[in-house]
């Protein structure tokens, strides 16, 4: 199965006169994760700390590399309660993508250098695939004149008609990562995701540890993280990552030599 995705993908390039080739996948970012109850010795006893709110929430960001070993800005989408009226929900998502009022001004100074979208399952639809889309190939340069292609993986939504369409539209040709094979194929999965999410697991790790040494007393609630303390985490592990290891990722997908 590699060697035929190779084949179609470099076969595809050579024909769109395509220079570089550009790699795109989804990965969940679990943060706010905390164990129900923790143990603590003290003496010979074994106190139990309690643990507030949910064990664990979800962010999604959609990575971004290409086979010049570059990376590019982070797409995140976090987790939110959806609100009940639906003049909100447009508004929000039409002005501030899915956030309030009141975050939002928290949140603005941060998109210079990526983007974070909200919806109620932090997962991507066809809108944000579209903003994503905009926002790294739609401005660019020699968009009428030169393709780049875009590989990611093969779902509903990254293959909608509007998103097909406005690819199109843009001089992007996208290609698909065969399903039950991104593990081979999709140089995000063979390279990158491990080493990406293993700063921001210790980043926790830590986090808690300190916690637990700092609780004084017994049934004292461990404090959770807010998720713009997960988007700094990520996005520092994203930016620390080297260029070996996205090159490492389209070598081994036998995207280049």
């Amino acid at each position: 199965m590699l060697a035929d995705f190779s084949e179609r993908v470099l076969l595809s390039a050579m024909a769109n006169h395509v220079e570089t080739i550009y790699n795109a996948d989804q990965t969940a970012v679990n943060y706010e994760y905390l164990p129900t109850k923790t143990l603590n010795p003290t003496k010979e006893n074994t106190v139990w700390v309690k643990c507030a709110g949910k064990t664990k929430e979800r962010a999604t960001a959609m990575l971004l590399g290409d086979t010049d070993g570059n990376k590019h800005p982070l797409f995140l989408v976090l987790k939110t309660t959806k609100s009940k009226k639906k003049e909100v929900v447009q508004e929000n998502l039409t002005m501030r993508h899915g956030f309030g009022r009141t975050v939002w001004t928290e949140v603005e100074p941060l998109q210079s250098d990526f983007d974070i979208y909200l919806n109620p399952t932090a997962w991507w639809n066809a809108g944000i695939l579209l903003a994503f889309l905009k926002y790294h190939f739609g401005d660019r340069p020699d968009r009428e004149t030169k393709k780049i292609m875009l590989l990611w993986d093969d779902f509903s939504a990254q293959f909608t008609e509007e998103v097909v369409a406005y690819a199109e539209s843009i001089n992007v040709v996208l290609e698909r990562i065969p399903p039950r094979f991104t593990w081979v194929c999709q140089p995000a999965d063979v390279a990158w995701i491990r080493p990406l999410k293993s700063a921001p697991r210790e980043n926790w790790l830590v986090e808690i540890r300190r916690q637990v040494r700092n609780s004084r007393l017994a049934n004292i609630n461990l404090k959770l993280r807010g998720p713009f303390t997960m988007v700094s985490w990520i996005t520092a592990a994203w930016t620390d990552l080297p260029f070996t290891v996205i090159l490492n990722g389209t070598m081994k997908s036998e995207l280049t030599d």
